[in-house]
């Protein structure tokens, strides 16, 4: 295992959410490349850091998550680019719906870029159009994930001055998807 996979790994409390989180690291890297996308670039291990600090926060062990079915609003894409350079980057792609899967829950992930060749449960959905999440039942969802959204540059590009009813649009459909004691993994400011 690579130095920063092991760091990552690390970072869990006890022995149990260590080990399992060292299973799913490898997962990670066999399916997805992760080691090798570390080295290329910084921002993968930040964002694969944040995501196991929100489940370790909204989990009292990685093992509850196994089982659950989690909806990671704006998951993020194969084709996602960087607000920066304007290239493509690792840095955006569906990590936490990766992650979600080698924990064992069934992630649905919802995104408008490319998610073609990914291993979870994926719909292409374009969020600033009002309803776009009515295709997904009412209260089906054990978790709620939503990251980096508004802050993401095709966002900005797409929908700047409809920002708020965007957000008043996924905080109504959050609310309608979540069960009774679900579990809101993390939402944008």
């Amino acid at each position: 295992m690579s130095e920063a996979i092991d760091r990552l790994a690390a970072l869990e409390r006890t022995d149990a959410d260590r080990v399992l989180l060292s299973q799913a690291l490898l997962t990670l890297d066999s399916n997805d490349g992760l080691a090798a996308k570390l080295a290329a670039e910084t921002r993968v291990g930040e964002v694969v850091e944040q995501f196991i600090g929100r489940l370790s926060r909204a989990y009292t062990a990685l093992a509850d998550i196994e089982g659950r079915t989690v909806l990671d609003i704006a998951c993020g894409s194969n084709s996602s680019r960087s607000p920066i350079t304007g290239l493509r980057t690792p840095a955006f792609e569906p990590w936490m719906c990766r992650l979600l899967a080698a924990l064992g829950a069934r992630p649905v992930g919802l995104d408008i870029g490319d998610l073609e060749r990914e291993r979870f449960e994926h719909h292409v959905v374009d969020l600033g159009v009002a309803g776009a999440m009515d295709f997904l039942p009412t209260a089906s969802f054990d978790a709620i994930h939503e990251s980096r959204l508004f802050g993401s540059p095709e966002f900005r590009s797409m929908y700047g001055g409809d920002a708020d009813r965007v957000r008043a649009e996924i905080t109504r459909q959050e609310a309608r998807l979540l069960k009774a004691g679900g579990v809101l993994v993390h939402r944008d400011a």
